[in-house]
């Protein structure tokens, strides 16, 4: 039986490393999934107890993480094209929510794993809601999914601030016997109370270990509002490095300056907010005041695809037409937000986000069929960015064990059992 497998002739990416570019190399992966040693050039086996998987001079990029999402829309895409993010929540969550039945959370949930999984996403903050199955079915469905979920847990937004601990308290006898076995949790701080409930809440959550992930300044028509309530968050405690918000557009100097001091983080969205007019987000802003700034591809009923290089591009070409500056943001730097920056925002980057020892042997493999083998390697970052798609995944790779073989693999029993839940929804609302 082999102790370790090796990955060989791999064009490895090394996001974590600004000195070095794209570099022909191999990976070690031991038997319980971790990164034991990675290197370039050739590998010279060490043991008769290796198996060996040689890649063949193909692409090999970190798992990229969403580090904001919801899985469960996965089976919803193409809904409330026109609408803003008010008007979408209400064709989507309003007309289908309280349609669910036992079961349905579950089945989309999985549906949006697995999606996100063949589009090369192997570590993704699912942000739950309450519908249907509730937590309880997102929950078993992290347990039960191929790829690593930081789980954040949503209480019902129109609950009293002593309802909302009560849920937590249902959430947390929900989850003792597994929490350890995801990675990370936090919990949607977005429902303002009085100042003293919201800090009460929030030293709970920090006493508990829970991440704060909040909505935050997403849609225009609400963001005047929300900048109004930003000192009652400061006041109650909501920032810190453990605070993430996602979106996070319509911000004033004040409030990007405030939470950057406070080590707070930003997840940058941009199919979804670009699909929904959300705006775009002052990301060259965001960087030069030090926030910490991940990516997501949000729900895919929003970003109605998850290809993290189709966010990746869309992101980059937003901000450069915005500035009318091809230099504004480069390819490198998107490709380090969406996976090793991410991971950090999620608090879960000494586990995943690069290919570094001591790591998850999480990786993507691309083998495009655009030739590549004869540029430099520095130029080998935007080839990645700006010209392929999740159409060139051909392996998908957690803890050194292939799980998915790439945008081509598909469940057709999930996606059966999915197509037969939500026709029965649409009959039903």
């Amino acid at each position: 039986m082999a102790h370790r497998t090796v990955f060989t002739d791999a064009v490895v990416f090394p996001v974590h490393d600004e000195s070095l570019d794209p570099y022909r190399g191999y990976l070690v992966a031991d038997e319980a999934g971790m990164l034991i040693e990675t290197g370039a050039g050739d590998y010279r086996p060490r043991s008769e107890q290796e198996a060996v998987v040689d890649l063949g001079g193909a692409l090999v990029f970190p798992g990229f993480v969403s580090a904001h999402s919801h899985l469960w829309q996965s089976v919803f895409r193409g809904v409330a094209d026109g609408c803003s993010t008010m008007g979408w929540i209400g064709k989507l969550h309003k007309r289908f929510g309280a349609a669910m039945e036992p079961g349905d959370m579950y089945a989309f949930t999985r549906h949006g794993q697995h999606d996100l999984l063949r589009h090369g996403i192997t570590l993704v903050c699912n942000h739950t809601h309450e519908f249907g199955g509730g937590p309880a079915e997102q929950w078993q469905a992290a347990l039960d999914g191929p790829q690593r979920t930081v789980y954040s847990f949503s209480p019902p937004l129109w609950l009293s601030a002593d309802e909302r601990l009560s849920e937590l308290d249902k959430f947390m006898h929900l989850i003792a016997e597994d929490r350890h076995r995801l990675p990370a949790i936090s919990v949607n701080t977005t429902a303002l109370h009085s100042v003293e409930q919201m800090r009460r809440e929030s030293e709970i959550l920090r006493e508990l270990g829970l991440g704060l992930h909040a909505h935050y300044l997403e849609d225009p028509t609400v963001a005047a509002e929300q900048q109004h309530s930003f000192e009652d968050l400061v006041a109650a405690d909501r920032l810190g490095p453990d605070t993430v918000f996602a979106h996070f557009i319509h911000t004033t100097p004040h409030i990007r300056d405030t939470a950057a001091r406070a080590g707070a983080a930003m997840v940058w969205n941009p199919l979804s907010n670009g699909r929904l007019g959300s705006g775009i987000a002052d990301i060259p802003g965001y960087r030069a005041a030090g926030l910490r700034i991940g990516m997501g591809v949000d729900g895919q009923a929003s970003a109605d695809t998850a290809d993290p290089f189709q966010n990746m591009r869309t992101g980059l070409y937003l901000l450069r037409a915005a500035a009318q500056d091809p230099a504004v943001l480069d390819a490198r730097t998107v490709l380090r937000m969406h996976t090793l920056d991410s991971a950090a925002v999620l608090g879960v980057d000494q586990l995943a986000g690069s290919l570094e020892v001591g790591k998850a042997a999480d990786f993507v493999v691309c083998d495009p069929p655009a030739p590549y083998a004869h540029l430099p390697a520095a130029e080998l970052w935007p080839f990645a960015v700006l010209s392929l798609s999740a159409a060139d995944i051909t392996d998908v790779y957690v803890g050194g064990q292939r799980v998915s073989g790439g945008a081509a693999d598909r469940d057709r029993a999930l996606e059966k059992d999915c197509g037969a839940r939500v026709s029965r929804l649409y009959s039903a609302v």
